[in-house]
């Protein structure tokens, strides 16, 4: 009977006009529209609780239908319109769904991570039909579904919606005002078109929250705004263009200082010369590239697929020009990625060395995202720069190459000589210059100390790890010793006090943990592989240039320079023996830096490996308003810069405690504990 459809268990009379009255339920999704689009979708817990009673409740109401011992389980969960059950809902009253009713009611989670989105569209209607075989079966009824042209859209975006990208929809639903800013200085930018975009994509579902902040949100409404997110705005494939670019509106509302900070910054970003291309520009000479001409594709950047081998195809003089054929005449390939190690924002270069017309294409020789691919070509002369984006569709097998662009070098391109600039520009360049050595002169950067700050630091006052007294400085070892032995033959020593219930409390925050270091004795050690190294750096200059005094050098990714700490994305490196530190290492004390706490390490150095590239701390959003104007010099500094070290005091380097990661681990006097941000 089994393969009929019907499992036989033991069960009490079966009520066929209970199963009657249930088998009917009329479908209440929640409705997102768009213009003239629409979703309807519910929400699903990702584990039901308590499977097997909830089946055997299925076979009692069902008389062991083994179609609706699967089905009542999973519709008695799915959440609809106005946060209500959509299933079961009907006015009778039975004990086997009473208890399917009040396991529903425990789950009281609002995290978008604990539930799963189900589209109500064709497909969900097929796979849950009225009729299967000869009988009818718990089923729902529509009056409208998903359409089809939506449901795809929405399914090639739904890793999206499964709580990764949950930061960054937090923090614009959090902070509605400083998305006005953003928006009322739009048209004073240099380009303003770059950003209104992706600004007015946020502020539209941001109004959906109604001011609530994305805590205080049940989660099928944060689905609701999740999902009008991604049926407004660009996307193409499985890339939302719009999500992908709203990491740099978290950055403006984290890190500008003001309305002449914020514009300076959005221009900076907009800017390929200042953005894409620098970074490339970046890459190239960590990889000694030195080649006037050159091509670069870059993919896997901000989040986006990042493991599969694309490469960059080009001809010279008729032979191909890839990585099976690294050099052809004065043009090479200089570096490939992802052919047997996955890297985390791979890119590879040509350089282009003799004249010729180039045609580019790009091949994926393995997706092994199994996804679309978004990747761009940025292509470099002397005085000349352009960017071509692209996607790599999924369902495009290998060898079949896309046509990117087409280059072409003049004997010009290869001659480095200097630009010529009109009398008016040449006029300009030297007043800038005079301004900056007026203003800025011989800018220096020093790793700061303890001296610098404006509080002081908080120090971790060890006690004795045995739990008894110290031997003074200078005595001889073999008294201190006696001493010791003679203490412990007149009674045990007191072990350190054990927190009090207060004081447990309070080391739950970060805020309350140094405040618990700076009023007891205590030593506090840390696991660096949990950390991310850091130092804080202080500018000197002619003048007063910048904002704040102190700058901390945070590091995201390995061979790049440090910069701001970032809270949108984790950082992908931790210390390493460069740093002086070990695998358990000791907290010195903590440094209040702004509004951002830092840890100082004992011991800890600034590291002499290439693959640590030292930043000097200058960073455009620090500079005042009136000098904005130089930082792009300003911002080139920073990597040009090498800070030295303080002629005295405690030297600040060592984690930044801010970012992504929900805690932060210490080991306070022996005992592991976790404190919340």
């Amino acid at each position: 009977m089994a393969e009929q459809g019907w499992e036989v268990v033991q069960s009490a009379t079966w009520n066929e006009a209970l199963y009657n009255a249930l088998e009917q339920n009329a479908m209440r999704a929640c409705q997102v529209s768009a213009g003239n689009k629409k979703v309807f979708f519910c929400v699903e817990p990702r584990i039901l609780p308590d499977k097997q009673t909830a089946r055997s409740c299925a076979a009692a109401l069902s008389e062991n239908c083994r179609t609706c011992m699967d089905r009542m389980p999973k519709f008695a969960h799915l959440i609809g319109e106005g946060g209500t059950h959509v299933a079961f809902c009907q006015d009778v009253s039975d004990p086997s769904l009473d208890i399917l009713r009040t396991a529903r009611q425990g789950v009281t989670s609002n995290n978008v991570t604990d539930f799963r989105l189900v589209l109500i569209d064709k497909e969900f209607e097929t796979k849950h039909p009225r009729r299967v075989g000869d009988f009818d079966h718990v089923h729902f009824t529509y009056d409208e579904l998903t359409p089809d042209d939506v449901a795809a859209r929405m399914n090639d975006l739904l890793d999206y919606l499964n709580g990764s990208f949950e930061h960054r929809f937090q923090k614009l639903v959090d902070d509605p005002a400083s998305l006005e800013v953003i928006q009322k200085e739009l048209p004073k930018l240099v380009r303003p078109d770059h950003w209104k975009s992706v600004t007015t994509w946020a502020v539209n579902f941001v109004a959906l929250a109604g001011g609530r902040s994305w805590l205080e949100l049940p989660a099928w409404k944060k689905f609701e705004i999740m999902v009008f997110a991604m049926m407004t705005g660009r996307s193409e494939g499985k890339v939302h263009f719009e999500m992908q670019q709203a990491s740099n509106l978290v950055d403006f509302m984290n890190d500008a200082q003001d309305t002449a900070a914020l514009r300076a910054m959005m221009d900076d970003r907009s800017d390929p010369a200042t953005y894409q291309v620098s970074r490339v520009a970046e890459l190239l000479r960590q990889k000694c590239v030195t080649s006037l001409c050159t091509v670069t594709l870059v993919w896997g950047n901000d989040g986006q697929p990042n493991k599969s081998d694309l490469d960059l195809h080009t001809k010279v003089n008729g032979t191909e020009l890839y990585y099976g054929n690294k050099v052809v005449g004065k043009c090479q390939l200089d570096f490939d990625a992802n052919a047997s190690k996955v890297e985390k924002s791979p890119a590879e270069n040509i350089s282009l060395n003799q004249v010729g017309t180039y045609e580019f294409r790009v091949n994926n020789y393995s997706n092994r995202d199994g996804k679309d691919v978004p990747f761009e070509v940025i292509v470099q002369k002397p005085g000349f720069h352009e960017v071509h984006k692209g996607v790599w569709p999924r369902a495009r097998s290998a060898g079949h190459f896309m046509d990117v662009c087409t280059v072409t070098v003049t004997k010009e391109d290869l001659e480095e000589k200097p630009v010529e600039m009109s009398e008016a520009e040449q006029k300009k360049l030297a007043n800038k210059e005079a301004e900056w050595e007026r203003l800025f002169g011989e800018v220096k950067s020093i790793v700061a100390c303890d001296e610098c700050l404006d509080a002081p630091l908080v120090r971790c006052k060890a006690r004795s790890q045995s739990g008894y007294p110290a031997p003074a400085r200078g005595t001889q070892g073999a008294q201190g010793a006696q001493e010791v032995f003679s203490q412990m033959l007149a009674g045990k020593a007191a072990a350190p006090n054990k927190p009090s219930l207060a004081q447990r409390c309070q080391l739950e925050t970060l805020a309350g943990f140094i405040k618990y270091v700076e009023d007891n004795q205590c030593s506090v050690q840390v696991d660096t592989r949990n950390f991310v190294p850091a130092y804080v750096t202080r500018i000197e200059t002619k003048t007063q240039v910048t904002s704040t005094s102190l700058a901390i050098n945070a590091y995201h990714r390995k061979n790049e320079p440090p910069q701001l700490p970032r809270s949108d994305e984790q950082s992908t490196v931790r210390f390493d023996e460069s740093w002086g530190v070990s695998g358990r290492a000791t907290v010195h004390g903590f440094a209040q830096i702004g509004n951002d706490w830092f840890m100082v390490l004992e011991r800890a150095h600034l590291p002499g490996d290439p693959s640590w590239p030292l930043g000097a701390g200058m960073y455009p959003t620090h500079l005042k308003a009136e000098v904005h104007h130089h930082r792009s010099k300003w911002a080139s500094f920073h990597s040009l810069v090498v800070p030295d070290m303080p002629p005295g005091g405690i030297p600040l380097i060592g984690s930044a405690l801010v970012g992504k990661a929900p805690s932060f681990q210490f080991i306070l006097d022996g005992r592991e504990i976790s404190v919340k941000p």
